[in-house]
């Protein structure tokens, strides 16, 4: 006998098909809005700086020259990969560069596809661990939120978004079911390393987390073989020790290993592994700020460690992700504290937060009627209204007022001193002159001779600035590599004091554009 159909399931079907297109039509509103953010005004926010600058010296000289390097105008620097960010970055924008030519802009389109690319791969990752609409509200709060800054990451030339990338999408293969394969195992081990050398700092709490996931896998979980964890790990581990290995030994100064790393540590040590109070005292205070998801990182890190106690593949999940957010954490903890390091940690934190609110929401069904039941007078469930009330506010904190500063900076006119600097160098100063300077971004808006301070003399500027080091201009003295033709003072070199003025009594200011000054040898 033939079972009918129950007469509403038409409509039934006619409200998931509506859903399934808001579903979709969401999508490709946060695609185009962060495409936006990603490209406007590309060139001009944020304008040309000292650690952009920096990275892109090497890829400028891998496009132009096929050398692997910094250099400066006494010669090629071959150390300068180790401390800036690695070759998934670097060669990218080389290939761009030696196909269109060398441009800050075009540096920063190939990050704002790392962007794009690494969105995807966290909506990848939140299907995984969210509801669906729940994914959605997880991509638009990392997006926009002034704590991750995901945005500025985005536009410019950093190791966090590619990193974030790598390692998002690693996670992703991670906890497909497919993983229990070798051939995807040793796709998530190459991800995972690949994540390592984007950027230094990575290694440091994914490879640690790796091997951590193994062993609450062995005490807890019990759901996973040795396999799983071993293969991707190793391979990630092998990645990045032969990483170190290129950095030191075949791209370091010829000879000098002990020298390499001796650089190496210092501008790592100088960073990270501090354990200074003060330091702390500032990251909790980051971590505990309204910019961190209206103050919600403590809750989610909390509330990952109760979702993690289920001994199923979804409690090992959330427990790996919260094992990478704890050493990332603790990475953050014992460095200089600055925001940038704890991008990925926020990020992945972020999954949490939202599954805090799907889960106190029931997937996002608020009771409305029960706020007409109060407004009657009526008798009501206080814990609705009080999840309405926090819920509603929690939104329009991240999600209205936070958006703002992110949306006005990208708007704002951007400053174009860097450029203008660049086309007044180009119609006035030989280009074999050398030039002094201590602004990274110059040598890539224009082929002069520049010369810059020794690597070297930015970790001692950190040490100084954080942890009461000698005065970097006590260390570094311009004339005593010669006398340059032209010294340029920036932003950054008038930062650091790098140039005082009893130093300049053979030099006369020529030229101000914006924050550069531009002075002359005296005849």
């Amino acid at each position: 006998m033939q079972v009918s159909q129950p007469i509403y399931a038409p409509a039934r079907i006619r409200a998931a098909m509506h859903t399934q297109t808001a579903y979709r039509i969401a999508i490709v509103i946060i695609a185009l809005t962060a495409t936006v953010l990603f490209l406007y005004r590309l060139a001009e926010y944020p304008a040309p700086w000292y650690d952009e600058g920096s990275h892109l010296h090497v890829a400028k000289e891998y496009a132009l020259h096929g050398i692997y390097a910094d250099f400066s105008s006494e010669g090629i620097r071959y150390f300068g990969p180790a401390v800036g960010v690695g070759p998934t970055v670097i060669l990218p924008i080389a290939a761009a560069f030696r196909m269109f030519g060398v441009s800050i802009p075009l540096a920063r389109l190939v990050m704002a596809v790392y962007g794009i690319l690494s969105l995807a791969a966290l909506y990848t990752l939140g299907r995984q661990l969210l509801s669906p609409w729940a994914t959605l509200a997880f991509i638009v709060l990392v997006l926009i939120s002034p704590g991750t800054d995901f945005v500025f990451n985005a536009r410019t030339v950093l190791g966090e978004i590619p990193g974030l990338f790598f390692l998002a999408t690693g996670l992703s293969l991670w906890f497909r079911k497919e993983a229990r394969r070798l051939p995807i195992q040793i796709l998530v081990g190459i991800l995972m390393g690949l994540a390592c050398i984007t950027k230094n700092q990575i290694a440091l709490f994914v490879l640690p987390g790796m091997l951590l996931a193994w062993i609450a896998n062995l005490v807890w979980y019990k759901q996973r073989g040795w396999r799983y964890f071993v293969v991707p790990g190793a391979i990630a581990g092998l990645i990045f020790a032969a990483w170190m290995y290129v950095v030191i030994i075949a791209l370091g100064e010829k000879g000098d290993m002990q020298g390499n790393l001796a650089t190496l540590r210092s501008a790592t040590s100088g960073a990270f592994f501090l354990f200074d109070l003060g330091a702390i005292q500032r990251a909790l205070s980051f971590l505990l700020s309204g910019s961190v998801f209206g103050a919600m990182f403590i809750p989610a890190v909390l509330y990952g460690c109760y979702l993690s106690l289920r001994r199923d593949e979804q409690g090992q999940r959330y427990g790996m992700v919260t094992i990478f957010i704890l050493t990332a954490t603790a990475l953050f903890m014992t460095s200089l504290a600055w925001p940038r390091y704890a991008f990925t940690a926020l990020v992945l934190s972020g999954l949490i937060v939202i599954r805090l609110f799907q889960d106190l929401t029931n997937n996002f069904h608020f009771d409305w009627h029960a706020l007409r039941v109060v407004a009657r007078n009526e008798d009501v469930v206080l814990a609705n209204v009080v999840i309405i009330i926090i819920t509603a506010v929690w939104i329009a904190n991240v999600y209205i007022l936070s958006a703002y500063p992110t949306v006005s900076a990208v708007a704002s006119q951007g400053r174009g001193d860097a450029y203008e600097l660049a086309q007044y160098l180009d119609t006035t100063i030989p280009k074999d002159a050398v030039i002094e300077t201590w602004e990274q971004e110059l040598a890539v808006l224009t082929d002069h001779n520049y010369h810059y301070p020794p690597q070297i003399t930015l970790a001692q500027f950190v040490a100084e600035q954080w942890t009461n080091g000698p005065m970097v201009r006590t260390l570094y003295n311009f004339l005593d590599y010669g006398s340059p033709d032209y010294v340029i003072i920036g932003e950054f070199g008038k930062y650091a004091r790098l140039y005082p003025f009893e130093r300049m009594g053979d030099y006369q200011l020529i030229k101000t554009v914006g924050v550069y000054d531009i002075y002359e040898r005296k005849e």
